[in-house]
C-alpha cells in the first residue's frame, strides 16, 4: 500500500529570536519510540477487545443485553481496561464503570455512578461521555451526561468524586489527567455552542484557568497533552454550523503561553481538518489524520507523522477508508483504527486495524468479526495503552 513519503509543511513558532531547526529524522527512526505499548484496546457492537501488536486478539467482556459501551480507556501499563456502561432503566440512563484486567476478569465495578455522586447537576451537562485513566494507574475519571467529573479510586472501597469545573462554564468535553496526574485538561463549550475554549482544572485547589480562547468564529475542537505535562497539542477550526474553515494543529504551554502552529490543514486542502492527534511517548513527534471534503461529509486524505524539532512531516497514503477512529503508538509502530466502507456483499461498515511498520509499509492488522444483523449505523469505540 505504498511507502511513506517526506514532506514539509510550514511551522511557525511564536518567538522573534531565530530558532535552529534539527536535522529530519527518518520515519523509520521516529517510529521506534520507547515506552510504546505491546496493545491496543476496541470496543465494537458491544464487545471489547483487546489486541497486541502483533495482531493476537482476544475477546475481554460483552456489555450486558440493554447495555451499551460509551467509552473505554486502558491502564499506562496496558494491563487493565475501564469500560463506561450505559443501561435504560426507569426512564432514565444509568452510568456505570468496570475495570478488567487483560484477561478479562474484573476488578473494580461501580455501579449507578449517577446516584452515587448525588450533587446538583448543571442545565447543560457534558456533550461526550468519557473515561480517562490517571498516569499512576490508581484512578480513573468518568465525565457524564449531567455534567460532572467523577474522580474514582481504582481497587478501594472509596465512594466516587465529584470534581468542581465550574457550573458556568457551560459543557465540560473530554476530561483527561495530565501526564504528571496533577491538573485536568478539558473543553468548555457554551450554552448556546458557539465557543469551545481550552481549560485546565487543579483538583487539589478548584482552580480553573483559561489555556486557550479563539478568536471569533473559531472554537476550540479536540486537544492532547504532551508526554511531559508541561504543553498541549490542539486544534482550532471554525464554530460549528458555519462554512469549514480548517482545522489547524496548534502547541501552547499549559499556561497558554508560546502557542506555535504545528501544522496547517491548508497545505493539503482549503478546508482540510487535521483529527485524531496522537503525540508519541518519547515527546519527538505527532501522528494526526487528515480529512478533506466529500459529498456526503469529510473524507479521510491520509495520516501524518511530524517531528517536532524540525518540522518535517512524513504523509500516509492509506487505502479506500471510511474513516480513522484512532492513531496509537506501539511497540511495532502505528496502528490505525479504520472503518472500511464494507463488501459488496454486505454493504456494511467493517472495523478493522492497520498496521504501519516500522519500514513506512502497512499491513492489515486485524478485522473485528461480522456478526449477523450488526447494524450498518453502529460506531466504533476505540482506545490506546498509552497516551
Amino acid at each position: 500500500m505504498g511507502q511513506a513519503t517526506p514532506a514539509l509543511l510550514p511551522t511557525t513558532v511564536a518567538a522573534l529570536s531565530p530558532v535552529a531547526v534539527a536535522t529530519p529524522a527518518s520515519l523509520t527512526d521516529l517510529l521506534a519510540v520507547r515506552g510504546a505499548v505491546p496493545r491496543v484496546f476496541i470496543a465494537f457492537a458491544g464487545v471489547v477487545w483487546s489486541i497486541s501488536s502483533n495482531g493476537d486478539a482476544a475477546r475481554l467482556f460483552d456489555a450486558p443485553e440493554g447495555s451499551s459501551i460509551r467509552a473505554i480507556d486502558p491502564s499506562p501499563s496496558a494491563q487493565q481496561v475501564a469500560v463506561l456502561l450505559q443501561t435504560p432503566a426507569d426512564g432514565q440512563e444509568n452510568l456505570e464503570v468496570v475495570i478488567l484486567d487483560v484477561s478479562g476478569e474484573f476488578s473494580t465495578r461501580v455501579a449507578d455512578l449517577e446516584e452515587n455522586t448525588a450533587t446538583p447537576t448543571t442545565e447543560t451537562g457534558a456533550s461526550t461521555q468519557t473515561i480517562d485513566w490517571s498516569p499512576q494507574g490508581d484512578r480513573v475519571l468518568a465525565s457524564s451526561p449531567s455534567g460532572k467529573i467523577v474522580d474514582i479510586v481504582v481497587g478501594e472501597e472509596i465512594a466516587p468524586a465529584v470534581l468542581d469545573a465550574g457550573d458556568e462554564r457551560g459543557s465540560i468535553i473530554h476530561p483527561r489527567w495530565s501526564p504528571t496526574g496533577e491538573t485536568i485538561a478539558f473543553i468548555a463549550a457554551s450554552r448556546d455552542g458557539t465557543s469551545r475554549s481550552l481549560m485546565i482544572l487543579d483538583p487539589s485547589e478548584g482552580a480553573v484557568t483559561e489555556v486557550v480562547r479563539p478568536g471569533e468564529g473559531r472554537v476550540v475542537v479536540d486537544f492532547a497533552w504532551m508526554p511531559d505535562g508541561v504543553s498541549l497539542l490542539f486544534t482550532e477550526g471554525g464554530e460549528p454550523g458555519r462554512a469549514a474553515t480548517g482545522i489547524d494543529l496548534w502547541r501552547v504551554d499549559a499556561d497558554g503561553e508560546h502557542r506555535q502552529l504545528v501544522a496547517s490543514a491548508g497545505t493539503v486542502a482549503p478546508v482540510a481538518r487535521i483529527a485524531n492527534l496522537s503525540p508519541s511517548p518519547d515527546g519527538r513527534s505527532v501522528a494526526y489524520s487528515v480529512l478533506v471534503p466529500g459529498p456526503a461529509g469529510p473524507l479521510v486524505d491520509s495520516v501524518w507523522v511530524r517531528e517536532f524539532a524540525s518540522g518535517v512531516g512524513f504523509r500516509i497514503p492509506l487505502p479506500s477508508i471510511a474513516s480513522v477512529k484512532d492513531i496509537w503508538w506501539t511497540d511495532e509502530g502505528l496502528i490505525l483504527s479504520v472503518v472500511t466502507f464494507g463488501t459488496p456483499q454486505s454493504r456494511q461498515p467493517a472495523q478493522a486495524l492497520l498496521q504501519l511498520q516500522k519500514d513506512g509499509s502497512i499491513a492489515a492488522l486485524w478485522a473485528a468479526p461480522v456478526a449477523a444483523g450488526t447494524p450498518v449505523n453502529d460506531t466504533p469505540l476505540a482506545s490506546a495503552a498509552s497516551r
